[in-house]
């Protein structure tokens, strides 16, 4: 039996269509396996610039940018993307009440930022915003740390240990941490002294896994001269980085 001219799109309709769409999930992988790199000046303009005056012992304001190596796998269910970051990441730095906002910007797909509170004991973290996206598509989740954790003591020294212990909604972090060491790090040919932090998280609740940071934390600075940040998580959706960071220069862009 022989098809019509008039009943062929018909016929035809269905594969354009299905062709369209094998078309747009190719685009969309080949998107999805890659991370968009943030420069200074869109890390300025995106996370920094607040009215509030700067807090003593603070960190200087700005953005401070870091060489950086590593990758990362994102997963909805079964299916997940595994990405290389970008070579350079940003860590942007500005005033808040009672302390500062810390922004890392690994990509444009990975944002992390902590408000933390400046106290004589050291800094708090008090709260969390994370974003992770592919394509665009993700999710924002900003939680309050309860109770908020000393995260850096206002005296660090070889040999001290701490605990930190919140809360997140129904995600419950504990953080064994050791000083190891005190060692130099050469940022952009300025020897920094820095002292080298081990945090070993574990993370349970509807996100379940860990958190393993080593830190080359500077006093002077108050800054990470260097991050090894390792995070291994699973749940509603499942996230795996391997990043390591290494200031560029001892001073933020403003």
């Amino acid at each position: 039996m022989n098809v019509s001219w008039l009943a062929r799109p018909i016929v035809y309709i269905p594969v354009v269509i299905a062709l369209v769409f094998v078309g747009l999930g190719a685009w969309w992988w080949s998107q999805a396996g890659s991370s968009t790199p943030v420069s200074e000046e869109q890390a300025g303009r995106e996370y920094g610039s607040d009215s509030a005056p700067a807090v003593a012992g603070a960190p200087a304001s700005g953005v401070w940018t870091y060489r950086a190596s590593g990758d990362e796998t994102v997963g909805l269910g079964p299916v997940t993307i595994d990405r290389p970051l970008p070579a350079e990441a940003q860590i942007v730095v500005r005033p808040a009440p009672k302390g500062f906002w810390r922004t890392v910007a690994l990509s444009e797909e990975h944002v992390e930022a902590s408000r933390l509170r400046v106290t004589p004991k050291g800094e708090y973290l008090e709260e969390r915003v994370t974003s992770v996206k592919v394509t665009g598509l993700g999710r924002d989740d900003r939680e309050k740390l309860v109770p908020p954790p000393l995260v850096y003591p206002a005296s660090i020294e070889p040999g001290d240990t701490w605990t930190e212990r919140y809360m997140m909604d129904e995600v419950r972090v504990v953080t064994r941490v050791r000083v190891v060491e005190a060692e130099t790090v050469d940022v952009g040919g300025t020897p920094i002294q820095a002292v080298v932090i081990d945090k070993r998280g574990k993370v349970t609740g509807p996100l379940a896994g860990i958190r393993d940071d080593r830190i080359w934390w500077s006093p002077e600075l108050k800054m990470p001269v260097r991050w090894v940040m390792r995070t291994k998580l699973d749940g509603f959706a499942s996230l795996r980085t391997d990043a390591d960071l290494t200031l560029t220069r001892p001073a933020p862009t403003t």
